[in-house]
């Protein structure tokens, strides 16, 4: 992983962690702890069951190849409106980017390589935006100069993003590997659960939280599923469980998201008991 080329390109690109800051505080009156919880949850994908991100991402970049496309074959019209068409979408992509960024800004690599992630968007935008202008004003030349410009830099940014997602794991789901078992499973006995108290159990070497509240008791993967927070050290409100990590809010009783920046619910356990000992199995 250390000779990874997009590993050695933030370790040389110089001034990162200062962009990152900047970008960080000019985020922070729209994603910070004390933005709307609604806006976060519908920028981070909470209603989608997974980050609208890698979603939007594909209208800007699906615009701009039809463009490049369209100026080979001299369809001028169909080509300037594909190229504005990807130029606003463009500005969907930055907003649900920064909001799965946010949240992973204290790890360094995910910091530093989405902040050049996003620097290499800006930068793209930036030229399409100058071409835009160019073809307005009749120098088309250089208008298709631009934005075949801005389409590498597209293109360099979509590499890094993958391997912020499929190298760095962020946004996916960090209990998909987990080998849940839909079996009974013997965990511990009644006692050692005390009432209101998160205990960490494990089921076959799966970690699995368990709360016992009004006698009644709930069980969910410990691993928060946005970057493997350990839930049984997070905060009980009730019936949810808040993640002590980047603070996503999950429910005890289903495993169902409250609240982002985690997207993907949490496996949830049947939980039954027999002869002062409880047993789990996951939910169908």
């Amino acid at each position: 992983m250390a000779n990874k080329l997009s590993h050695r390109l933030i370790d040389i690109t110089p001034g990162l962690d200062r962009a990152a800051d900047v970008m960080r505080n000019a985020f922070t009156p729209l994603l910070g702890p004390d933005a709307p919880r609604g806006l976060k949850d519908a920028l981070y994908g909470v209603w989608l069951g997974h980050p609208l991100h890698p979603a939007v991402v594909t209208m800007p970049i699906g615009f701009w190849t039809t463009t490049m496309m369209l100026d080979a074959i001299g369809e001028e019209k169909a080509s300037d409106l594909s190229l504005k068409l990807g130029f606003v979408s463009a500005l969907g992509a930055a907003t649900t980017g920064a909001a799965q960024w946010q949240d992973t800004y204290n790890l360094e690599k995910p910091k530093r390589l989405g902040a050049l992630h996003a620097l290499l968007n800006v930068a793209a935008t930036a030229l399409y935006g100058a071409s835009w202008v160019a073809r307005s004003n009749g120098a088309r030349g250089a208008g298709v100069t631009l934005s075949t410009a801005g389409f590498g830099l597209v293109n360099v940014s979509a590499w890094l993003g993958g391997d912020l997602a499929y190298d760095l794991g962020i946004g996916v789901n960090r209990t998909a590997f987990e080998q849940q078992r839909s079996k009974w499973t013997d965990v511990l006995a009644e006692s050692e659960l005390p009432e209101n108290s998160p205990k960490r159990v494990e089921a076959d070497g799966v970690p699995v939280l368990l709360l016992k509240r009004d006698g009644e008791i709930f069980a969910i993967s410990a691993v928060c599923t946005h970057l493997g927070g350990p839930l049984e050290k997070g905060k009980v409100d009730g019936e949810t469980v808040t993640c002590p990590w980047q603070g996503s809010v999950f429910c005890l009783r289903d495993g169902q998201v409250i609240h982002g920046p985690a997207t993907i619910s949490e496996p949830a356990y049947e939980v039954r008991v027999q002869g002062a000992r409880v047993a789990v199995r996951l939910s169908a």
